[in-house]
């Protein structure tokens, strides 16, 4: 049975509440975590909390390429925390799950670039634009493809490191594989 974790972000609940629905009524095990604070999202894509789960829905809204974050008070705040958007400079180096498919539904989080925290230095990117416009509708800019290395496959040829990373935004804008 296919496992699910949903980030809650804030504002978000009815949509993701939706996708749960939806996702058990199919059979998938979903647990929700409420994002709180900016700290939450560094705490779980950096593996802080054992969940096990296959698939990672980050339930958020986004602007400019970046997931919008809860604003605190001042003295709400942790030492250091994040008081921004998180974009791929906020998330670089700080993403550490594996063998996962990750799904990010805020607008916009699919045309910049919050993918490369998710699949840096593990694969080459390989920019696919006029092959996979025909599989995408035309409101779709691009659809990256990475590509396993030779010696990210098992013996038997599958591949041993999977994180798909699926942007999406008020359309879909890009689908990462690997």
């Amino acid at each position: 049975m296919k496992k699910v974790l949903i980030l809650n972000g804030e504002s978000t609940s009815t949509e993701n509440y939706a996708i749960r629905d939806v996702l058990e009524n199919f059979g998938y095990i979903v647990t929700i975590f409420n994002i709180g604070r900016p700290q939450d999202y560094f705490d779980i894509l950096g593996q802080k909390f054992e969940f096990d789960y296959d698939y990672l829905i980050i339930g958020c809204h986004g602007q400019e390429g970046k997931i919008l974050v809860p604003i605190l008070g001042d003295d709400i705040y942790y030492e250091n925390e994040c008081r921004s958007n998180i974009g791929s400079d906020e998330l670089k180096n700080k993403v550490s799950i594996k063998n996962k498919v990750v799904i990010c539904t805020g607008c916009t989080t699919g045309s910049g670039d919050l993918y490369k925290p998710f699949i840096e230095n593990k694969f080459c990117l390989k920019k696919e634009k006029e092959n996979n416009s025909k599989m995408l509708s035309d409101q779709n800019n691009f659809d990256y493809i990475i590509p396993m290395k030779d010696k990210d496959k098992d013996k038997d040829g599958n591949d041993k490191n999977k994180n798909n990373v699926i942007l999406i935004g008020m359309t879909i804008i890009g689908i990462f594989k690997k």
